[in-house]
């Protein structure tokens, strides 16, 4: 059994960079299936904390993923011996790292992963918890019982799980990067592309999710990585091991789903459809079974605000104050013929990938679209000067750098596509309900919903 992912920086940010460059959808489309492998790097924890913290070795990870694993299955978990975690790309000792099917094919509703309640972290009982001469008390938020549980378990490594999360990397969701990187993220996403869930993006979280929130919590770097593991990794309040090994994609890669049943006191991970030998299993962060409003709501530009992390193909965007939302992917023929459904017609297919649109767009909302983008392409023009502060030096680190370029030109290259294949425009979309225009109500479950 190999590791789990590890983070590191390579010359991948730049390939993909130059590619999403020389990109437009006259000419680009079909260039752009190539970036499904490419942007799946930057998957939750890849964004290269090379400045903030010193990530473990491979070997290192190997060990940690081990004795992970073995103390999980001693206490009573369940892990499918046909599982494996290796790289994404074999050919490339640098790409993530993902759960497989390497021992064996899956039939649906197969279960993948179970573990016990008595292993999750969940900051139940609300205890007293001390810590450097600090007491720490939770009388209103699990979420911070969990941050402080699993502070505690880093802090004084005393479980395999407490080892492992210590080793992962650390601050690379935005809201707590450095200022230089948080403000070239506001400048990149300006005052409309900005979701409103989270508050400002320039926002330094470390005092509003952590310190103000938690009582008795403080600065020290290990308890804002806990905070952070637990904003970035936790099911709702729950730290589940091994649970966090499961790479995001949606649409017919999406191929497991939640099994949560309190009265067997277990969390568990099921098949939604077969999977063969060798494929990678996915959990969508946001369209998954027990995801809520984020179904029909989040896509990808929450999720990075979320996760720091800019999703493979496909992509959804959705814009509340013009009613907007679409989503991009490979064509039909790209997919697995026997889970292809998609909501789109021929006409807005092109080169390899296809635009599909939730609801025909309202002149107010291609006019939105055209505006962002003559905006994003601005900012670009300008990426030279944001990358140095007033005294010429440069002020970002550079994980922060790569990741708000690769969400910029996702972006860019998205709303082109879209205005390119966008259908006749229409004034229906304004007399929907504020709820009907942008839910799914398809009938159709995980994984061939809108996305």
């Amino acid at each position: 059994m190999v590791s789990i992912r590890s983070s590191r920086i390579d010359n991948q940010s730049s390939r993909v960079e130059a590619l999403l460059v020389a990109c437009t959808p006259k000419r680009g489309l079909q260039a752009m299936v190539i970036l499904v492998a490419l942007v799946h790097v930057f998957s939750l924890d890849t964004l290269f904390m090379d400045q903030l913290f010193n990530p473990a070795s491979d070997s290192d990870n190997d060990k940690l993923t081990d004795d992970l694993i073995e103390w999980l299955k001693s206490n009573g978990a369940f892990i499918d011996e046909r599982l494996s975690i290796q790289h994404t790309d074999p050919s490339d000792p640098t790409s993530i790292r993902g759960l497989f099917a390497a021992h064996g094919p899956f039939e649906k509703g197969e279960t993948l992963f179970s573990i016990p309640d008595k292993l999750i972290y969940d900051g139940q009982p609300r205890a007293v918890k001390q810590n450097a001469d600090e007491i720490w008390r939770d009388n209103q938020h699990g979420d911070c019982g969990t941050a402080y549980e699993i502070h505690h378990a880093m802090q004084t490594g005393d479980t395999p799980y407490g080892r492992y999360l210590a080793h992962q990397p650390r601050r690379y969701v935005p809201g707590y990067w450095s200022p230089g990187g948080r403000e070239l993220l506001g400048s990149i996403l300006g005052d409309q592309l900005s979701s409103s869930h989270r508050g400002s993006v320039v926002e330094d979280r470390v005092p509003e999710d952590w310190l103000d929130y938690c009582e008795g919590a403080t600065s020290d770097e290990l308890e804002v990585h806990a905070s952070m593991l637990v904003t970035a990794r936790a099911d709702g309040s729950e730290m589940i091991p091994f649970y966090d090994m499961i790479n995001h994609r949606n649409g017919h890669w999406y191929n497991c789903q939640h099994d949560r049943n309190r009265k067997r006191g277990h969390f568990s991970l099921v098949t939604n459809q077969r999977v063969e030998q060798g494929e990678e299993f996915y959990l969508p962060y946001n369209t998954c079974t027990i995801c809520g409003s984020r179904a029909d709501k989040w896509g990808t530009i929450e999720l990075f605000e979320d996760y720091g992390f800019v999703e493979p193909f496909p992509q959804r965007y959705m814009f509340q104050s013009v009613r907007l939302k679409f989503a991009l992917d490979e064509k039909k023929s790209s997919h697995k013929p026997e889970t292809a459904k998609m909501n789109a017609d021929d006409e807005n297919e092109s080169d390899g990938l296809v635009v599909k649109w939730h609801v025909p767009p309202s002149q107010r909302g291609l006019d939105f679209l055209k505006t962002e983008t003559e905006r994003l392409q601005k900012v670009g023009n300008m990426k030279d000067e944001l990358r140095l502060n007033v005294n010429g030096e440069q002020a970002i680190l550079e994980s922060e750098w790569n990741a708000c370029w690769m969400l910029h030109h996702a972006m860019l290259f998205a709303f082109q596509a879209a205005i390119e294949h966008a259908p006749a425009v229409s004034v229906d979309v304004w007399k929907m309900s504020s709820i009907a225009w942008y839910k799914d109500r398809s009938g159709v479950g995980p994984p061939n919903r809108f996305y």
